[in-house]
């Protein structure tokens, strides 16, 4: 289990560096972009979204 979760580590830390190159961005602005304000914006939609929809209720 402990070699699948450094696996998964580093897969994602490659995945910060690559995108960052890729976006002509360093590894700290990459990351603040996606951790400050990307996440927290799809979790705040989410968020209201639900609400929305336990408030109006869901119609099929």
């Amino acid at each position: 289990m402990n070699h699948l979760l450094h696996d998964i580590y580093w897969f994602c830390t490659d995945f910060c560096i690559n995108a960052s190159n890729l976006l002509g961005m360093t590894y700290e602005g990459f990351n603040t972009l996606l951790f400050l304000i990307i996440l927290p914006s799809i979790t705040i939609f989410l968020l209201l979204a639900n609400i929305y929809r336990y408030v109006c209720g869901f119609r099929e």
